[in-house]
């Protein structure tokens, strides 16, 4: 054998050495520490704003607020339920406002709550820990108020304004009443968790196969005790414009 074919074998043998190794890398993926740095730095690079909004909820508020208030001093009022109270009805007026209002509320996660810890890849799937979901912004729809008013009493010498003063309490009211109600579906609905866990999945998917994973498959958490495994493709999942459990 001459020295010309001992090269070519040896040759031979590391290009075939290196076709194995890179073959090898390929069916491996890219290392747990590479997902991780992926999944947060697409998640993070995509929301400038620091808050993924994932899904809205679609509600209504009603707020009722009744005012009652005595004509005479509170002194007098005392001596009137002491000594003579069959006449505090008339000494009594009441103004009562009924708002309500239709609206949006969008919910999502501060991105940079995501940390790398709460990524994990097991068996090619990537699961992800998400954040805990809260109430981003909350848009009422002005255009559709609706207000009932009523008065009684002495009040109703003052109706217009004793009622405006109320309606501009309930008013006050709304967006606080807003995220009570949406904090409540947060809480208790899972349609929510699954927008969010589709509006990742289509946020990752093409992150991930740059990044050399083929075909990523994906667990996501949300909150304790909700565990999602999409399915399907991922082109059919984004983000909601809004949810029918929410009214």
């Amino acid at each position: 054998m001459t020295s010309t074919q001992r090269g070519a074998i040896l040759g031979g043998i590391v290009a075939g050495a290196l076709i194995a190794a890179v073959f090898v890398w390929w069916l491996r993926g890219p290392s747990e520490a590479t997902v991780r740095r992926t999944v947060v730095t697409t998640v993070q690079s995509e929301t400038p704003a620091s808050v993924l909004v994932t899904g809205k909820l679609h509600m209504s508020a009603t707020i009722d607020i009744d005012s009652t208030s005595f004509m005479t001093p509170s002194w007098m009022t005392s001596m009137l339920q002491i000594t003579q109270p069959e006449l505090l009805p008339y000494t009594t007026g009441t103004a009562s406002v009924r708002v309500r209002i239709p609206g949006t509320v969008s919910y999502g996660f501060n991105v940079k709550d995501l940390t790398s810890e709460m990524i994990a890849v097991e068996d090619r799937r990537v699961t992800v820990q998400v954040p805990e979901l809260s109430v981003q912004s909350v848009e009422p729809d002005l255009r559709q108020l609706e207000v009932r008013t009523s008065s009684s009493g002495w009040m109703k010498m003052f109706t217009t304004d004793m009622q405006e003063e109320v309606q501009r309490d309930a008013l006050a009211r709304v967006e606080a009443t807003f995220r009570r109600q949406a904090n409540a579906q947060l809480a208790s609905s899972t349609q929510p968790k699954i927008n969010t866990a589709r509006a990742l999945r289509s946020m990752l998917t093409p992150a991930l196969e740059s990044a050399g994973v083929a075909n990523p498959s994906f667990q996501f958490r949300v909150g304790d005790d909700f565990v999602l495994t999409p399915t399907g493709p991922p082109e059919s999942e984004s983000v909601p414009r809004g949810e029918g459990d929410g009214r």
